[in-house]
């Protein structure tokens, strides 16, 4: 049941904003991966060979700093900035990739009230 709701609330956050071109939610560990791939816009399949390679290391750095409340990590790989928005004092993170534009920082800021209800909605739901 709350797979479902995430995965609903994923679908929502990237249908309803342009510039996000995949979302999900991972675990260190890559245990309960909550995505949908084959929603994923055209565009954002290069970059999640390469991210799938570190995103367990990634995550690794969620666990390390979240105790001294990391809020987020950002990076950009192959064209596209990628946010790690960590999901309470855990290993887990609400990942958005966005196309890198000239600032792709301020795309992620511009989005940040949608992204923000959207791991609140995730929060709840865990």
């Amino acid at each position: 049941m709350a797979a479902e709701k995430i995965l609903e609330s994923l679908k929502q956050l990237q249908t309803q904003n342009k510039p996000i071109e995949a979302c999900m939610v991972a675990k260190k560990g890559l245990e309960g991966v909550i995505m949908f791939p084959e929603s994923f816009k055209k565009d954002a399949g290069p970059v999640w060979e390469p991210l799938s390679k570190t995103l367990n290391d990634t995550l690794s750095l969620v666990e390390k700093y979240c105790s001294y409340n990391l809020d987020k990590i950002c990076v950009q790989v192959l064209g596209y900035g990628i946010a790690f928005y960590v999901l309470g004092s855990s290993d887990t993170a609400l990942i958005v990739f966005v196309k890198k534009v000239d600032d792709t920082l301020k795309t992620l800021t511009n989005l940040q009230p949608e992204i923000e209800k959207t791991r609140q909605k995730i929060l709840q739901s865990l």
